[in-house]
């Protein structure tokens, strides 16, 4: 709950958080002193910003900018003998309507799902751990991860649930000991670029050092969407200004 909360006031793809960002700017318009020269900037400079993180010429850049870009898998030699891959679940859309409900992969899920199964089909029948809770009332992350994943080539008896995660503190004491358990000693995290930062070095504080493989920031469908403002590149930027935020947060607690 209080992430949910933190995300909403923190991060620029919501509505509280651009009703927030706006009323200084708003309140310094009124402002007799300098005829409303301050919220002017203030109003010109957030709506530049808004314009560099949801452009996907510059979202990209600025994602990059701030994260690591590690190759991905392609093959057992980039692996590195990892024997699992560990995707990490990163919410679900839920929508109800008159006593039926309906669940959808966020994009940032889905991207997860397809780098998993693009990274399974690469290597040789790994396990695949599957990790995150806090779906809805009908299926956790992971069970719905599990649902989808054989629909891309991954065996549905490769695949292991991890219900109860909820966050990355979470995926990294709740992991482990299903690795322990069917003995894998290495394997490869698959996460967004935004959030591999983080979760490598919550792994590493608990003593694992897995195999980065993220999928792709943004793949438009056509290349003049590149110049096109867009929710797609507003919310990679939105994501990564987040983990930045709780990059600090688990600093501050010793997590990282």
């Amino acid at each position: 709950m209080v992430s949910v909360l933190l995300k909403g006031l923190l991060v620029p793809n919501t509505p509280s958080f651009l009703i927030l960002a706006l009323m200084p700017g708003i309140l310094l318009l009124y402002r007799r002193k300098d005829g409303g020269r301050a919220g002017r900037i203030w109003v010109t400079v957030l709506a530049l910003l808004y314009l560099v993180w949801s452009t996907p010429l510059t979202a990209v850049p600025f994602v990059n900018a701030l994260s690591p870009v590690y190759p991905p898998v392609m093959n057992s030699h980039d692996a590195r003998g990892a024997t699992a891959i560990v995707v990490l679940g990163a919410g679900i859309d839920t929508y109800r309507s008159r006593g039926d409900v309906y669940s959808g992969a966020t994009r940032e899920h889905a991207l997860r799902m397809l780098e998993a199964a693009r990274v399974y089909r690469a290597l040789d029948h790994p396990w695949v751990i599957v990790t995150g809770g806090f779906g809805n009332e009908r299926n956790s992350q992971a069970h719905y991860m599990a649902l989808g994943l054989p629909g891309f080539g991954v065996d549905a008896d490769r695949i292991i649930e991890e219900n109860e995660a909820t966050n990355t503190r979470d995926h990294v004491l709740l992991v482990p000991p299903i690795l322990k358990e069917r003995g894998v000693k290495q394997f490869v995290l698959v996460t967004s670029q935004q959030h591999i930062a983080r979760a490598l070095k919550s792994f590493r504080k608990v003593g694992w050092d897995p195999i980065p493989s993220t999928p792709e920031v943004y793949v438009p469908r056509r290349r003049w969407t590149q110049v096109l403002p867009g929710g797609p590149a507003l919310d990679a930027s939105a994501a990564m200004l987040y983990d930045e935020v709780a990059m600090v947060y688990y600093w501050l607690r010793g997590w990282v």
